[in-house]
């Protein structure tokens, strides 16, 4: 595990959050929280009931691409507050939405903002593209780190490189009150990718799925 703190890439224009956010939720209730970060931001909520298997809770989010789309947890089912929102980034300015939806989150929990950028351990410590896999990584939370200053200064921020395939950081081991990462694009046929899959169904807390283009 790395950590840098550096910001030397310049930040893109600041990105706009998707107009309405989607709640699936076990609950008729939006979560506190939630309420607070949409107001915050002048958005809309809109709440659905959450599917009872993860088969059909990733079949309703591919239905859903191009929209943001929190799942919140059954009642009951959370955890202590850590005060992390952790945003998965594997590239920018693509992944640019996913920083936006963690500020927002940060801010209504009060919580630090955790880019992560996976480099998988496939590359062992003397493989070939190593060394640069890992300088990317790096120049990848470098962006992300300038993004967030420029778009969220007064959010505290705490960038993460990690040795693990990007689908293994949604286990149990997961330290979050919020796991943000990019949700699936608009095209025929709409699909979840591996990451969002192992999210939606192993994440031991909620997930929202940043919106993206096609």
């Amino acid at each position: 595990m790395s950590q840098r703190t550096s910001a030397l890439a310049p930040p893109t224009a600041p990105h706009r959050p998707a107009e309405a956010l989607v709640v699936m939720a076990h609950e008729p209730d939006v979560p506190v929280w939630v309420a607070r970060a949409c107001r915050r931001s002048g958005r809309q909520v809109r709440l659905e009931p959450a599917p009872g298997s993860p088969e059909d809770r990733l079949l309703t989010v591919a239905a859903l691409a191009g929209r943001s789309v929190l799942l919140v947890g059954p009642p009951g089912g959370g955890r202590a507050g850590t005060g992390r929102v952790v945003a998965a980034v594997r590239d920018l300015p693509n992944d640019v939405a996913v920083l936006t939806e963690a500020a927002l989150a940060a801010m209504a929990l009060d919580a630090t903002v955790v880019p992560v950028h996976c480099v998988p351990l496939s590359f062992g410590e003397r493989s070939v593209g190593l060394t640069d896999a890992l300088a990317r990584g790096h120049e990848v939370l470098d962006a992300a780190v300038a993004q967030l200053a420029a778009d969220a200064p007064d959010i505290p921020v705490a960038p993460r490189l990690l040795r693990v395939h990007p689908h293994e950081l949604v286990g149990e081991g997961l330290d979050a009150d919020v796991l943000v990462l990019g949700g699936p694009r608009q095209r025929i046929p709409a699909r979840v990718g591996l990451v969002g899959c192992s999210a939606v169904q192993h994440a031991p807390c909620p997930v929202l799925l940043a919106a993206r283009p096609g």
